[in-house]
């Protein structure tokens, strides 16, 4: 297990996991404000946010392009300890060619916290035939002053919407990907990234 603090200074923070398996043990700093982006390939990955400093405003995006029989399990488990904090778990996932993609997320409020505002957000997007998919979304809330959420979905894109990219001289391989950045670009809106950032970011979904 890897514990990380993340300070009050940060702000964006980019990561890429590929043909890994870890657990991550997060603390963010008291007043921290920060916005996490992860692309996960093929792996296995497991995040514990522990919010046990108030003030923390805390966005999370994570994009899953499992294409080519890749396998990915993420689990996010998040406990709110104190009062004060706002955190936000938006998990994109695109799916394709006998991909297996299992996604886990729990947000746990404990008793006597108030002013916190929690969100689960699961989409799975099938491109093309997954071998599985699970998405199970799961909140436990112990008070009764906080706002809690949580989402789920699973769409197929159209067959007629990749014929009619292809139609328009674009290879099966091209439309995919264009699918993918059209996906990648809603995160990129949301998290302020400068041109150096965003060229990062395309690089690791490619």
């Amino acid at each position: 297990m890897q514990e990380i603090f993340w300070k009050e200074s940060e702000k964006n923070i980019l990561r890429k996991f590929e043909n890994e398996e870890d657990v991550f043990h997060i603390i963010p700093d008291k007043n921290s404000n920060i916005k996490f982006w992860a692309v996960i390939k093929n792996s296995q990955i497991s995040f514990k946010f522990d919010i046990q400093n108030e003030n923390s405003n805390i966005e999370c995006y994570f994009l899953i392009p499992a294409i080519e029989s890749q396998n990915v399990q993420l689990d996010i488990n998040t406990s709110f300890k104190v009062n004060n904090t706002k955190v936000g778990i938006n998990v994109i996932a695109l799916a394709s060619d006998n991909a297996s993609i299992t996604l886990n997320g729990n947000l746990h409020i404990e008793k006597n916290i108030k002013n916190v505002e929690a969100k689960l957000y699961e989409e799975t997007l099938l491109i093309w035939n997954a071998k599985y998919i699970s998405l199970i979304p799961w909140l436990r809330v112990d008070s009764p002053d906080v706002k809690a959420s949580h989402w789920a979905k699973i769409q197929r894109i159209s067959p007629k919407r990749l014929f009619y990219m292809q139609s328009r001289w674009l290879s099966q391989e091209k439309a995919i990907n264009m699918i993918i950045n059209s996906y990648s670009e809603q995160i990129i809106d949301k998290l302020e990234l400068n041109e150096k950032e965003k060229s990062e970011f395309y690089s690791m979904i490619q």
